[in-house]
């Protein structure tokens, strides 16, 4: 997001602090409550990977630059929405794309289901740790644009209610679309 905001002669849609601090927030917690998850019943009658197959193969490249693009595309909308939609000022304007993009990435844990399990129960929707940490990192990341000091070093406002739905909506579409895609991908594969 921030290579194609330079490339384009955008401003930073994100300041330095706010990647790490997304990365801290959005990263360690879901990947520590997605370890703890059970994972499928039936995992251990399954063959072994082939050793010689790579461990990222093609479909698995082509499902991670198809979320990242849905990531990008959730945040450049909030981006684009705040800037001329509201025109907002640029500390509110970042505001919006940092949290919209930290909630985006809190909603993707959903996405880390087995693609052929139901979209709403799986194994990652029964993991009582997953919902923890979604709240968890919910109030970490709503937290320090209301928080003075923090909100002064990571250089953010406090969001209106017009900041929050348009945080709100394009956090959502990211997962919304990946969810879809997955969807009409298990039913293409069921027809065949």
């Amino acid at each position: 997001m921030v290579g194609v905001a330079v490339l384009s002669t955008l401003p930073l849609p994100l300041l330095p602090l706010q990647i790490l601090y997304i990365n801290l927030v959005t990263d360690v917690f879901p990947a520590f409550a997605l370890a703890m998850g059970e994972g499928e019943p039936d995992i251990l009658r399954r063959p072994p990977r082939d050793p010689r197959e790579p461990i990222l193969g093609r479909r698995q490249w082509t499902v991670i630059v198809l979320q990242s693009l849905a990531l990008t595309a959730g945040t450049f909308g909030a981006l684009a929405a705040s800037r001329l939609g509201l025109d907002l000022d640029a500390r509110s304007t970042t505001t919006v794309t940092f949290l919209t993009l930290g909630f985006a990435q809190i909603w993707h844990v959903f996405n880390m289901r087995d693609p052929r399990s139901d979209a709403l129960r799986n194994e990652v929707t029964r993991n009582p740790w997953v919902w923890g940490t979604v709240l968890l990192c919910a109030v970490l990341l709503a937290a320090p644009p209301y928080l003075p000091p923090m909100a002064e070093v990571m250089e953010l406002a406090a969001p209106s209610q017009a900041m929050w739905t348009i945080i709100l909506g394009m956090s959502v579409g990211p997962l919304i679309a990946t969810q879809a895609v997955t969807l009409a991908a298990a039913a293409a594969r069921s027809r065949r």
